[in-house]
């Protein structure tokens, strides 16, 4: 019994070891992320086009009755994507301007980490933005077959940006959360001085 607790256990703790080794890759190396994103899509594709049909979610978009329907979808996308690149140069405009002590340890101590983020919660939404227009163009034009995949590849480098942004807006809360409440305690502080007043003439 006690043996099995015990396997259990280093189980769990390497497990977590190995989660924890993958987040922190995950989160360290953006550009790899993006390009091993970008090979799943373009795997997917090959797949659903030519090798296996079952795979493709998009086989009714090549009908020309849905063509407007999937022209305002991607275009959709192309909207969304839009709104989160504006939202991200805010945030990133915010932390590259702020002159508050954590914020410039923040900025000091994740280094390159930070400015690859900073470029990638950027840089995926506005390519998600132009592949929307284009998967949206090419819909209706002879090559409508790629247009799928290119609101696909779209999405996901959407949904990666927006997860990175997330990532980042939280750590910029937490920061200034704990900002204000040493700002608070110190405003708190009452002098001494105030507590114990000299007296005159003593």
């Amino acid at each position: 019994m006690g043996r099995t607790a015990v396997t259990s256990g280093r189980k769990r703790e390497r497990l977590k070891a190995q989660w924890l080794t993958v987040t922190a890759w995950i989160v360290d190396r953006p550009v790899q992320v993006t390009w091993a994103l970008t090979a799943l899509i373009a795997a997917h594709a090959v797949l659903g086009t030519s090798l296996l049909s079952a795979v493709n979610p998009y086989k009714s978009f090549g009908v020309d009755a849905n063509a407007g329907t999937a022209v305002t979808i991607y275009l959709g996308l192309a909207a969304a994507a839009a709104i989160v690149a504006g939202f991200a140069g805010v945030i990133i405009i915010f932390t590259i301007g702020s002159e508050a002590q954590r914020v410039r340890m923040f900025r000091r101590t994740a280094g390159q980490v930070l400015h690859r983020s900073w470029l990638t919660v950027v840089a995926e939404p506005v390519l998600a933005t132009f592949l929307g227009i284009v998967a949206a163009v090419t819909q209706l034009t002879s090559g409508h077959v790629v247009a799928p995949w290119l609101f696909e590849l779209g999405l996901v480098l959407l949904a990666h940006g927006s997860l990175r942004l997330l990532w980042l807006l939280h750590e910029l809360v937490e920061i200034v959360h704990a900002d204000d409440q040493t700002s608070d305690s110190s405003v708190e502080e009452v002098p001494a001085e105030m507590l114990f007043p000299k007296r005159t003439g003593s």
